[in-house]
């Protein structure tokens, strides 16, 4: 299927959306390669709707022509959260929304979005990364285990875990979006505003891992995470290195 009859049948698909729940959508569009035009053949179809509070419309996916196609729906409440409850996840949430191909319904509740984006503390950022960081140098500990237990076949696995993780760590700092999943996000992080030292430099010497030796890898790995780490300290975030048992929320 090519890019015309993908979003051909993105909007017969919207209309049996809009037939079925009318009113209840308020925005409704394409996200993911198709909505930004880099799809193939071989691409799947993704779709991302905003419906009222009352509505009974749930997310669903399944194969049209060989096409997987997938289709998000959420509540506005369930979008608010998404935008002011950090998690890592937050940046490519965030691209799906706001880089949305609409299909149907009204730009106009982006700007409602946008606001509530604009406003969450840089407070809340930073405390979500001091917390969240520590917790992403587990990839960077499976690396260095790869030498200690030979299987050299995960070293590839884990890179790409410490390179994605620490990448969307990036993203949030910045508030900025990510559109491309796995590792196709980093032509856009290269262009933050705001960068680890060595970041892009490192990350694609990291990419290249297969012709470099494990020790080569393990020392780029550590470096890419030792910077994140400096560059957070010098903008006032300290990570939580330990949490007392008696403090937990269970």
């Amino acid at each position: 299927m090519n890019h015309d009859e993908r979003v051909q049948t993105a909007n017969k698909l919207t209309a049996l959306m809009v037939k079925k729940y009318g009113d209840d959508i308020l925005l409704g569009g394409i996200f993911g390669s198709t909505a930004k035009g880099t799809d193939t053949e071989y691409s799947d179809l993704e779709m991302f709707f905003v419906v009222k509070e009352k509505s009974k419309a749930k997310s669903f996916d399944f194969a049209y022509k060989g096409m997987p196609v997938t289709v998000v729906v959420e509540k506005v409440s369930q979008v608010e959260r998404d935008i002011t409850e950090i998690e890592l996840d937050w940046p490519l949430k965030m691209g799906r929304l706001f880089n949305l191909k609409i299909t149907c319904g009204s730009s106009l509740i982006l700007k409602r979005f946008r606001k509530l984006l604009e406003n969450i503390p840089q407070i809340k950022i930073n405390r979500f990364i001091a917390k969240e960081a520590i917790l992403c140098y587990e990839g960077l500990g499976r690396l260095k285990a790869v030498k200690l237990r030979g299987n050299t076949h995960e070293t590839g696995l884990f890179v790409a875990e410490i390179l994605y993780e620490f990448t969307l760590l990036t993203a949030i700092f910045n508030r900025e979006f990510i559109n491309h999943d796995y590792l196709g996000g980093f032509n856009e992080a290269f262009k933050f505003k705001k960068l680890p030292k060595d970041f892009e430099n490192i990350a694609k010497k990291l990419l290249n891992w297969a012709n470099l030796s494990l020790d080569e890898t393990i020392n780029l790995a550590d470096r890419f995470v030792k910077s994140f780490a400096e560059f957070t300290a010098e903008n006032g975030i300290k990570f939580q290195k330990h949490t007392p048992l008696e403090r937990l929320k269970l």
